[in-house]
């Protein structure tokens, strides 16, 4: 029997942002806009609903809606990745990457040179 997906809530997603952006000693940090910030959470849930998207896709769409959506007042990259390898996590999945890897991965997505499925599949590659 698999275990239910475990999703992170918008005032997890807070914590997480706020204990990043104080580890990373940041000043400029916050929700900018929450209407956003749940609208990025939300996606999982509708992909696994709608789509019945695997963990990997459900992954996709939460990174991709946290750095194109920009609800944060700072750190909106950062914080996307975080959350994302939280979200597996908490699901029982780790990713086998460099730091390195992961930078290059937002920039691309915020520059538009990868989209969801492109994401899906380079996550895909890097689950244990």
């Amino acid at each position: 029997m698999t275990r239910p997906t475990v999703y992170i809530s918008v005032e997890e997603a807070i914590a997480l942002h706020i204990h990043l952006m104080r580890e990373w000693r940041e000043i400029r940090f916050g929700v900018d806009r929450r209407d956003l910030l749940e609208s990025a959470l939300n996606r999982p849930k509708h992909a696994a609903a709608l789509e019945g998207a695997d963990i990997a896709r459900q992954s996709a769409t939460l990174c991709y809606g946290l750095i194109k959506n920009h609800p944060w007042l700072g750190g909106n990259k950062r914080t996307a990745t975080y959350i994302t390898e939280v979200f597996l996590e908490i699901n029982g999945i780790t990713l086998d990457l460099t730091d390195s890897e992961i930078v290059k991965l937002a920039l691309d997505i915020e520059a538009d040179r990868y989209n969801v499925d492109d994401i899906e599949h380079w996550l895909s590659k890097r689950i244990n």
